[in-house]
């Protein structure tokens, strides 16, 4: 999971939400199927991380095709106080490695 900053307008230092202000929480599995580990990086609000770097959503292992798993992560945008107002757009990336 990786993210970009935010940005609005030509990004400008006050036009831009920096990945430091934006959390992540994987949160526990709400579904899966098949048979393997799971393992949340980050189960709970109390364990999030900010984005400045990519970081691992669930890790496990697979012992049988097909597996499956689902869950509903939460990302929490601190818009810092000298932010510009506008409509800002950015990048979320889940990847499976």
């Amino acid at each position: 999971m990786s993210a970009t900053n935010f940005t609005t307008g030509s990004g400008t230092p006050a036009q831009t939400i920096t990945t430091a202000n934006i959390a992540y929480w994987s949160g526990p599995v709400t579904a899966s199927s098949g048979v393997g580990t799971r393992n949340p990086g980050e189960p709970t609000a109390a364990s999030r991380v900010a984005l400045t770097s990519p970081v691992v959503a669930f890790s496990g292992r697979k012992q049988a095709p097909p597996m499956s798993t689902s869950w509903q992560p939460t990302l929490v945008i601190t818009i810092p106080s000298n932010a510009a107002a506008g409509v800002y757009t950015g990048t979320i990336t889940h990847s499976v490695a």
